[in-house]
């Protein structure tokens, strides 16, 4: 194997140079250390994130995998799915990619920070003190004005009359207003939407029972996004499904082409008044069942 040489002196103009370009800005990422049971760093879990830290994809590197024994790859691997499956969602609501690399440190070379004004730094703090100052001046000044206003125009018996009526009138309509501003959802007795097979073959990993009016819950252990349109990355996220949480379902289905299999999506409306489209599989797993 070459040996790693730093270059000390470098000639940014060289036409000779191969390109090299970064990217705009830079990616958002969590990182995880994983240890042994002695304390020892083994790997390195980088997960790449989406602006809703939705998982775009993730990268676990062995530093040095040919020096550990197989069960604690084995155990360096389960600790970094675990942290994958409980702790964030994947950038189409269901799932995620992992890569595995090995990774060898070829060099260490340190790097001198020389830009007097660089493009990322320590947020600026600045001290408190100057602006509770200047809004407990404020304040005091306000309670001063509001006490010579009182003593210098005091308010008639006629206009606390008038307003005391006031004030008992708004409140003997108050409820009546309330009650008429209550939006009630009843629960609709034909389909929100229509069906929509496009043109797709029947779905294999979907639970063929499920129909509309029927109580469904996502399989213990899995989770996935309600959406505001049927699809992966159609409209926004408005809520989720999860480890046996249920649901009724309002309409749909519409199918959508997967990877490998017709997803099924039905209009939903979950336990807590949440409406939206869900999936009732992937190409590999069946999310909904029907609660018996």
């Amino acid at each position: 194997m070459s040996t790693y040489t730093p270059s000390q002196e470098f000639d940014y103009d060289d036409p000779s140079s191969p390109l090299i370009q970064g990217t705009d800005s830079p990616l958002d990422a969590h990182c995880y250390e994983l240890s042994d049971d002695t304390g020892e760093k083994v790997a390195l879990l980088t997960l790449f994130l989406d602006a809703q830290k939705r998982v775009r994809r993730a990268e676990l590197f062995y530093y040095h995998r040919n020096q550990l024994s197989e069960a604690l790859q084995a155990a360096v691997y389960r600790e970094a799915r675990h942290i994958i499956e409980t702790r964030y969602i994947g950038s189409d609501g269901i799932s995620s990619t992992l890569q595995v690399l090995d990774s060898t440190r070829l060099g260490e070379e340190r790097i001198s920070h020389n830009n007097p004004d660089p493009l990322y730094g320590p947020e600026r703090r600045y001290p408190l003190f100057p602006f509770v100052i200047g809004y407990t001046a404020v304040v005091i000044v306000l309670i001063i004005f509001g006490l010579i206003n009182s003593f210098a125009f005091p308010a008639s018996p006629a206009d606390s009359a008038s307003k005391d009526a006031s004030t008992g009138l708004a409140e003997q309509t108050q409820p009546a207003e309330g009650l008429s501003g209550m939006a009630i959802q009843e629960e609709p007795t034909a389909p929100l939407f229509p069906p929509n097979t496009n043109g797709l073959p029947p779905s294999k990993m979907a639970d063929n029972r499920l129909a509309f009016g029927m109580t469904v819950r996502i399989r213990p252990g899995l989770r996935s996004f309600v959406r505001s349109e049927p699809g992966p990355e159609a409209g926004e996220p408005v809520g989720f499904l999860e480890d046996g949480a249920t649901a009724k379902i309002l309409g749909g289905p519409v199918w959508m082409q997967g990877r490998e299999d017709t997803i099924v999506w039905w209009y939903v409306e979950t336990e807590n008044g949440v409406r939206g489209w869900t999936p009732a599989n992937t190409s590999d797993l069946t999310l909904l069942e029907p609660v018996e």
